[in-house]
């Protein structure tokens, strides 16, 4: 399984590429929402993870892109320090398929992810 992970915070880009990679998951990394879309040009994934705030190109503005683009079937699940109803909710009505708050608890973040993989195959 591959998952890209997209924040602009490269200390949070870099433990999760650790957290994933130690529990056998494919990481590929980007810093931006821009950089996202480049590399879903030359790789699939079977899930993404996306900060909501980001410079240039935000997490919501991502997964507009991604729906609008009919990449419809790849996941994903925001994190954020922003813990705000008015946000998640947004974020669901995009279509996001979770949001965490940081900082991260890395067993609600495992979960998430197999379950939203196991919903998916």
């Amino acid at each position: 399984m591959k998952i890209l992970v997209v924040d602009d915070d490269k200390l949070i880009l870099t433990l999760l590429s650790i957290k994933l990679k130690l529990k056998g998951y494919e990481v590929v990394t980007a810093n931006d929402g821009m950089s996202a879309l480049d590399i879903l040009q030359d790789h699939n994934v079977d899930l993404i993870i996306s900060d909501v705030m980001m410079p240039g190109l935000s997490g919501l503005s991502l997964l507009s892109v991604l729906r609008e683009f009919n990449f419809n079937k790849i996941p994903l699940i925001f994190i954020s320090s922003f813990d705000q109803p008015n946000l998640i909710l947004k974020s669901f009505g995009l279509g996001a398929d979770g949001f965490i708050v940081k900082p991260i608890n890395f067993d609600h973040l495992f979960s998430k992810i197999e379950h939203i993989l196991n919903a998916n195959q």
